[in-house]
């Protein structure tokens, strides 16, 4: 059987000094290469010799890109913390029906504060309507278009017919419209609302006087400003 080979003889194996002749030439070789910095100084010289004539760029120029690394891939650093967006969340209308927002209060608006939102809409509707020329014309079909896609926000309404007797003269400026009702505020400081439906209203601008069937009103302002309505006689009450 064969012995294993000690401590001592592994050492003497694997550490025993470089042979004379290996060493000098080892010597004669680096001395003939020369240092690593004297072959790198040789480099960029060759390369500031070689792309002087292709290049526009000073020799200061050419050395200090050639001291520059140049990674072969971008390893971005990823934020840690990002700033989440957070959607906001809007109520709906349902919990905008619980907390009233839609209602307005039967007391404390004044009529008389409602006055300049009248002349405003009396403004709007004179250049809108352009009676005028509109009124003489043969074809009354585009007024009576402009009429009923009109906005009654700060109009004086009153109410002439009524299948309710307690509407019958009630007067004031419209402050709300929905699809069903005209919320008014009349002389009294009081808050109204009058069904559309079942009522007549009338207004007037400068010498004019119209009527509003409450019947063929009963659509979302929004709604009526973009619908395109079909000439019809009107049913009265």
């Amino acid at each position: 059987m064969a012995k294993k080979a000690s401590r001592k003889e592994l050492e003497s194996i694997f550490y025993e000094p470089l042979p004379v002749d290996a060493r000098i030439t080892l010597e004669q070789q680096s001395h003939i290469l020369g240092s690593t910095t004297k072959n790198l100084n040789k480099d960029e010289n060759f390369l500031i010799e070689y792309m002087k004539p292709k290049t526009v760029a000073d020799t200061e120029d050419l050395t200090a890109q050639f001291k520059k690394n140049f990674p072969l891939k971008n390893n971005k650093t990823l934020k840690d913390n990002k700033s989440k967006r957070t959607k906001k969340k809007l109520l709906t209308s349902i919990e905008k029906r619980k907390l009233g927002l839609h209602k307005l209060p039967k007391t404390g608006i004044k009529y008389a504060s409602l006055a300049p939102l009248h002349q405003l809409w009396v403004e709007y509707m004179e250049n809108n309507l352009n009676l005028e020329i509109s009124a003489s014309g043969a074809n009354k079909d585009g007024l009576y278009q402009k009429i009923a896609k009109a906005d009654y926000h700060g109009c004086l309404l009153m109410v002439t017919r009524s299948k309710c007797p307690s509407y019958i003269g009630a007067k004031g400026i419209v402050v709300q419209e929905t699809k069903n009702t005209f919320q008014i505020i009349c002389e009294e400081d009081k808050l109204k609302i009058i069904p559309k439906r079942d009522s007549v209203f009338t207004f007037n601008i400068s010498r004019w006087t119209f009527t509003l069937f409450g019947n063929h009103m009963n659509i979302r302002p929004s709604e009526r400003a973009s619908r395109k309505f079909k000439s019809r006689p009107t049913i009265d009450l």
